[in-house]
């Protein structure tokens, strides 16, 4: 009865080569004698697996191929069911894949938190010491644990993300946090749509299309990606921009008035310009890596006023009572704020 065996029992489950361990580190980034005391708690927790008894069983497995931790765990798109997430997460850590909010980041969370498995903050800190990162990263996380375990913490909200340092770490943790708001936006999205007519759907359809578009343009073309949280800089832009547009949809939708009357398109429209102007400007000269360029500036201004567009067009069918103007006055002044940093 095969069914009945849990997979850490099967040859599947043995992984090709151990992981890395916070605990060996030792070299010229990683040998600062102020490591030592979350090393040596990784030496001292080596052998600290998580039970056996929680792993899946091989028919759980199979039901779960291809599954997602970070979804499960988290309810991105789905309900969340931490136990799902667990057996998920363990799944993941023995194939070595997910990226890095699956397997051994999600296991560790599960017990840390003690939500999907009893918590045990000793399997948590054995988890972590083996999860890349820089060594700050490496050293918080298992100083962190060490603490809440002290402490006889009781909390659920121990997450990765706490103890990042490094601008590459920044971005995974961007890119969790769109996600999850992702997966909240276009549930708003589709409350307010099944609404609207066959017309306005469509409309809507192109519209988000433009939008995605315009999104893409100002993230990969006006935001400076030089630094090395760059990958944070991009997704928060273009969060910014999913945002807003929900935002102002929700406006339409509530029959709220744009703060900007008809009459003020030909100024805002002024007023754009010149921002455009100066940013073009400001992006002369050689362009070192990562930097916004003239070029990048050019493709996300064509892209927006397709957007501009493509929202105008679509409100004529849905909100047909909002003077085309004053939508236009309010897309524009956006623009115009995006266009100019705050100084």
């Amino acid at each position: 009865m095969k069914w009945i065996v849990p997979l850490a029992a099967l040859a599947l489950a043995a992984p090709a080569e151990a992981p890395r361990d916070w605990g060996d580190a030792n070299d010229e980034w990683t040998s600062s004698p102020g490591f030592e005391t979350s090393k040596a708690l990784c030496r001292k927790l080596r052998k600290r697996e998580p039970p056996a008894a929680d792993r899946p069983y091989a028919a759980t497995a199979a039901a779960l191929k291809g599954c997602d931790s970070e979804a499960l765990y988290y309810g991105i798109g789905v309900t969340a069911d931490p136990v799902r997430a667990r057996q998920c997460a363990f799944l993941e850590a023995e194939a070595d894949n997910g990226g890095v909010f699956a397997g051994r980041t999600m296991l560790m969370t599960v017990y840390a938190n003690g939500r999907g498995a009893r918590r045990n903050l000793d399997v948590a800190i054995h988890l972590a010491c083996g999860l890349e990162g820089a060594p700050m990263e490496s050293h918080g996380r298992v100083t962190h644990l060490a603490e809440l375990r002290s402490q006889g913490w009781k909390g659920v909200d121990f997450h990765y993300c706490d103890d990042v340092t490094s601008g590459l770490a920044m971005g995974h943790c961007a890119a969790h946090e769109a996600r999850m708001a992702g997966a909240r936006r276009e549930a708003a999205l589709a409350a307010m749509a099944q609404r609207w007519t066959p017309a306005a759907q469509r409309a809507f359809v192109r519209l988000r299309a433009a939008h995605a578009a315009y999104v893409e343009a100002h993230g990969s073309g006006e935001v400076d990606l030089s630094g090395t949280a760059r990958a944070a800089m991009a997704i928060e832009a273009e969060e910014a921009l999913r945002d807003e547009l929900v935002e102002v949809l929700e406006r339409l939708r509530s029959g709220r008035a744009l703060p900007t009357p008809a009459s003020r398109l030909p100024a805002e429209d002024a007023l754009l310009n010149a921002a455009y102007r100066k940013r073009l400007a400001e992006a002369e000269g050689e362009p070192y890596p990562g930097a916004v360029t003239r070029e990048g500036i050019r493709t996300a201004e064509r892209a927006w006023l397709r957007y501009r567009d493509a929202f105008l067009a679509f409100a004529a069918v849905q909100f047909p009572r909002v003077p085309r103007d004053e939508l236009a006055a309010w897309l524009t002044r956006q623009r115009t704020a995006l266009l100019t940093p705050v100084e």
